[in-house]
């Protein structure tokens, strides 16, 4: 295992925030990954691809950090690619479109790396990642290797909904999987992947170093309006630090302006929430996971959880807003 020591966690966050780590790992194989991982016992670690969905601690980290950069492989097979953890989700929908594969087009500028995406189950655009997955490869905290066919009838499936797999609570490590597509036209490819390039770009997405969207969507009945927009009516698009700004574009974005520390981005994320829970009684669910240690109180008040408190006529007006 070639471990580098005391190295600097900002150039793998896409926030650009982040302390150093004791250790950093970069495993070239899933047999590296399943022989030394059980080594691992004791040690605190996490694992971070392209540090998209995250924000890191800018306390130095005392264990160590495994990043998948170096598990990139993306092998063409007669319906699909067998694809490395570290494969990048904008590159797997330009090798789809290349070979003129339907299926994959809704992940281009998607930031982030595929482990991370099959981990969470992303979304955007009318894709879902389970939607295109037929096969995942783990390897679990004793080093074992396990495979996971990926069905509609399985019992006990591997995608149990949005953004919810069995791999954010069994620990197992998401290290390959087979992607699925279908041939098709590629003009209608091209256009959501032109699609997609405007309006990420015309929000604003790639203008500061960011995470991406900080809270999931609610899709309960009572609310099924875009975090969004429900961030955008309380107000959320004029809330900043002196470091750290909400997107004027985008409610849910928020934007490392000028080296804002990574405690001071959490704090604008919990005044954002308190502000929606203020005027819509909704209390948004985290998307962003914090990677290393934070202070007691910040972490208390992250991890905090309320019951719904809806105010109706305030959602009723988000939802037509929404369906405009």
């Amino acid at each position: 295992m070639a471990v580098i020591e005391n190295v600097s966690l900002a150039p793998y966050s896409a926030f650009r925030t982040g302390g150093t780590c004791r250790y950093f790992w970069q495993p070239e194989s899933i047999e590296e990954i399943a022989r030394e991982l059980p080594q691992l016992a004791g040690i605190p670690f996490y694992l971070l691809g392209a540090g998209s969905n995250s924000l890191l601690s800018d306390t130095p980290w005392p264990g160590m950090v495994m990043q998948f950069d170096k598990l990139a492989t993306c092998e063409p097979t007669d319906t699909g690619f067998l694809c490395g953890a570290g494969v990048a989700n904008s590159q797997l929908a330009e090798k789809a479109r290349d070979r003129w594969l339907a299926g994959a087009a809704w992940m281009y500028r998607l930031p982030g790396q595929l482990g991370a995406t099959i981990r969470m189950n992303a979304r955007c655009y009318g894709g879902e990642i389970s939607q295109c997955v037929d096969q995942v490869t783990t390897v679990t905290p004793q080093g074992q290797i396990k495979i996971y066919t990926v069905s509609p009838d399985d019992p006990t499936p591997v995608f149990r909904g949005y953004k919810d797999t069995i791999f954010m609570q069994n620990g197992e490590i998401v290290v390959q999987a087979h992607i699925q597509l279908q041939p098709g036209p590629l003009a209608p490819i091209e256009a959501l992947m032109e699609r997609i390039e405007h309006d990420r770009t015309g929000k604003g997405h790639f203008d500061f170093p960011t995470c991406g969207c900080v809270f999931k969507n609610d899709y309960a009945p009572e609310v099924s309006v875009s975090s969004g927009l429900l961030l955008e009516m309380a107000g959320s698009k004029s809330m900043k630090t002196p470091h750290a700004r909400v997107s004027e574009k985008h409610g849910n974005f928020i934007f490392n302006h000028n080296n804002a520390s990574s405690e001071e981005i959490l704090t604008l994320s919990l005044d954002m929430r308190e502000a929606v829970w203020q005027e819509f009684g909704v209390w948004l669910a985290y998307e962003m996971e914090l990677m290393g240690e934070f202070p007691a109180a910040l972490l208390a008040r992250f991890r905090e959880e309320r019951p719904p408190q809806h105010k109706k006529s305030r959602l009723a007006e988000a939802r037509a807003r929404f369906k405009v």
